[in-house]
């Protein structure tokens, strides 16, 4: 495959395949000095909590200069290499891919009637002579050559566990050895389960990287994010794994998304799914396409034996294999030998034999293993108990069960820890959420107020427990506790917080005083949503802002600060506090106080940047920080004010409960620690130490990471254990 350059001097939009046709490149807006950050929410519940105001007018600080945008998608391309490098090199060494040498599986080329025309694979002009037909026979060493001689399409088929994402990851790691930087794309691999093609393509893709790895939401002047910009200028050669794993009546819709894209990429499915899909119709675009082959009597005679630990039990397994002739039509015709004709049986089988104590010569039991498919449920059905033989924190009885659990989850998606809340029905959620709640808001309102304010804390916090359980879990927001560096932001932050403070005391005090308490609620509104109008404008100044559109960071502050003024005027209701007659300052000076203790929280927030690694148990660690400290700066904000407004002593006691409330309930990490933490391992669907199950089962080999969340090794073994699962459980209640 010709070389293709990507870099910085060559920014306009040009994709891989177009450079390695030779075809004219397509201009592209050339986004400048500005960036904008496009993330997760980071609202307090209040616009009071967001970032500063106008630069020129308040802080004479000079102009900011970021970086150029060409370096930044130059330095984002050298990050996301890194990471996919580690990430891939990670997963070869948990599927013991590399120890012993891996088995060099084979792979010819498919039949024609599965391959694009070769003159077209190759982009060769018309009236050419036809290009001689493409060599793409190999093995697994050879993978990267072979990709090589195409123009940058190709696609792996074979049967499932034949060994399709091992191949294709290992030619991922290749083309990263060999990368040169500033020139070569970066090789990512997607999971095609998780795209529904009603997306386009370009957007999944987007989403996927912005997904997986920190700081690719960064935007540009344009409004182009760098996850993007990253796609559209070439630098991603996107592998999609498991074109099969799409839902059926999609693969045809599917095929045309990726045909009609202009861009390299490598594919991965069955070879029965891509048949069918293509058969009457047209094969992907300018792709070529390899088919790989069943292992043979040589492989598992070289490999198995090299898998033992000792030379007795390298012994066992040349005892086992002896009776299965070299002959491939012998091997296939002895249920054993065809069982074990690919890598993922290959792979089970070791762990079951090489890495325990029992012998594989039970796999010449004709009687018991009368069938192919009778010895690959056995080896499906033994991996897991022999995983977790020996020294273990738990019985592989639970781990069967807890791992079950997780694969007959609805839609069977990435296990997403802030997701796997999610899974429990709406009506166990509600209960889950709501009782905690209540039991909050009566214990608090009770000390506060006596028994009318216990029944009505009780009352309100249940609705908004039962809200919150009602509603899906938020995608955790990647932020960052961070000073240095960031004086200007600091700053600004604490203009904005008193401008919308003051407006909160300026409209409050006439509204409470003429119609009530509960008009404090229409002042915060407004407050808050001014505020989060200061904040949007700022924010698309600032290169390390997480911005919205103004409409939603408005509408959020609209929101937020209505909840909150609604909070502290049925506080003051319960209290019965007399309507203000005189205290207008005061008011001012508690509006000023509040927007700063606001501020103050938000200061300190910044996105994570790119080179940090995304894993879960990173970005559960930086969600619980996140909710924990906005907890913190909420608390103290309304404990004062319930306290000037009514006694200090309701202060200590309200502060902290409206901050729990707030720091459970609008956080990611929060909905993990009441249903998942708590509810789930009440009702026996996963353990109480839920973190470490999940990290041992991925030292295991159980379960694989990819980004942030965790996913089964393959899709044969969940299947298997979702089956287990719901056949042991026979309930609903149990099975969502």
């Amino acid at each position: 495959m010709p070389r293709v350059s990507v870099a910085r001097r060559i920014p306009e939009s040009q994709t891989v395949y177009e450079k390695a046709r030779g075809m004219t490149p397509r201009p592209s807006k050339r986004p400048t000095s500005q960036a904008t950050h496009t993330g997760p929410a980071t609202s307090t519940g209040s616009g009071l909590a967001n970032s500063g105001v106008i630069h020129k007018l308040v802080l004479k600080f000079p102009p900011l200069q970021p970086p150029a945008w060409e370096d930044r998608l130059s330095d984002a391309a050298a990050q996301l290499a890194g990471h996919s490098q580690r990430n891939g090199t990670e997963q070869e060494r948990r599927r013991g891919v590399c120890t012993p040498p891996p088995i060099q599986v084979r792979f010819t080329a498919a039949p024609e009637d599965l391959v694009a025309q070769s003159a077209n694979i190759l982009g060769t002009e018309l009236g050419a002579a036809a290009p001689e037909p493409l060599d793409l026979d190999g093995r697994l060493a050879d993978i990267a050559d072979v990709y090589r001689r195409t123009s940058g399409r190709l696609v792996i088929l074979g049967e499932r566990g034949a060994g399709k994402s091992v191949v294709a990851q290992r030619l991922a790691l290749e083309l990263l050895d060999s990368r040169r930087p500033g020139q070569d794309p970066v090789p990512v691999v997607f999971g095609l389960h998780r795209w529904d093609p009603a997306t386009e393509l370009r957007d999944w893709l987007t989403a996927c990287l912005q997904h997986d790895y920190n700081g690719l939401d960064l935007t540009g002047a344009s409004g182009v994010s760098l996850a993007q910009d990253l796609i559209d200028n070439g630098y991603i050669l996107p592998v999609l794994d498991g074109f099969d794993e799409i839902s059926p009546g999609w693969h045809k819709d599917a095929l045309r998304q990726l045909s009609a894209t202009t861009m390299p990429l490598v594919l991965t499915s069955t070879t029965d799914a891509y048949t069918r899909t293509v058969r009457g119709g047209r094969t992907l675009s300018r792709a070529a396409a390899i088919v790989l082959a069943p292992l043979t009597w040589d492989d598992l005679r070289l490999y198995l034996p090299r898998t033992a630990h000792t030379t007795s039990s390298a012994d066992e397994w040349n005892s086992t294999l002896a009776p299965l002739s070299p002959s491939d039509d012998d091997l296939m015709a002895n249920p054993s030998g065809q069982a074990l004709s690919t890598p993922l049986m290959v792979g089970l089988a070791r762990s079951i034999y090489s890495d325990g104590p029992r012998n594989p010569r039970e796999l010449l039991d004709t009687e018991k293993f009368s069938t192919v498919s009778a010895v690959q449920t056995h080896l499906l059905d033994q991996f897991v108990p022999a995983v977790y033989e020996g020294q273990c924190p738990w019985s592989a009885q639970n781990a069967r069960r807890w791992l079950g659990y997780l694969a007959q989850r609805p839609a069977r998606s990435d296990i997403a820890w802030w997701s796997l809340a999610d899974s429990v029905p709406r009506s166990q959620r509600l209960i889950a959420l709501a009782l905690p709640a209540a039991l909050l808001g009566a214990v608090t309102g009770r000390f506060a107020f006596g028994t009318t304010g216990g029944i009505a804390g009780g009352a309100l916090l249940l609705l908004l427990g039962a809200l919150i359980g009602w509603s899906r879990s938020p995608v955790p927001a990647r932020m960052a506790l961070r000073v240095s560096g960031r004086a200007r932001h600091v700053l600004d932050q604490l203009v904005v917080g008193p401008i919308g403070g003051l407006t909160v005391g300026l409209m409050g005090y006439p509204m409470v005083r003429q119609w009530g308490w509960l008009t404090l609620a229409l002042a915060g509104g407004a407050a808050s949503a001014l505020g989060g109008l200061l904040t949007g404008w700022a924010r698309q100044r600032d290169p390390e802002a997480d911005v919205k559109p103004l409409w939603k960071e408005t509408g959020l502050g609209l929101v937020g600060g209505t909840a909150g003024g609604l909070t502290v005027g049925v506080v003051c209701l319960l209290a019965r506090v007399p309507k203000p007659t005189d205290a207008y300052g005061l008011w001012l000076i508690l509006g000023c106080v509040l927007g700063l203790a606001f501020s103050l929280g938000a200061a300190v927030l910044a996105p994570i940047r790119v080179e940090t690694v995304v894993t879960p148990r990173a970005l559960l660690q930086a969600n619980r920080r996140y909710a924990l400290f906005q907890a913190c700066s909420v608390a103290p904000a309304y404990g004062l004010v319930s306290g000037m407004l009514t006694d200090p002593v309701n202060g200590l006691v309200l502060g902290p409960a409206v901050g729990l409330a707030f720091g459970i309930g609008a956080h990611a990490w929060g909905r993990w620690l009441i249903v998942v933490r708590f509810w789930l391992p009440l009702t026996g669907r996963l353990p109480w130490a839920v973190w470490d199950f999940l990290d041992d089962a991925h030292q295991r080999g159980v379960l694989r990471q990819a980004g942030a969340t965790h996913e089964f090794r393959h899709a044969r073994l969940q299947d298997n254990l979702a089956e287990h699962y719901v056949e042991s459980r026979g309930s609903r209640f149990w099975s969502d």
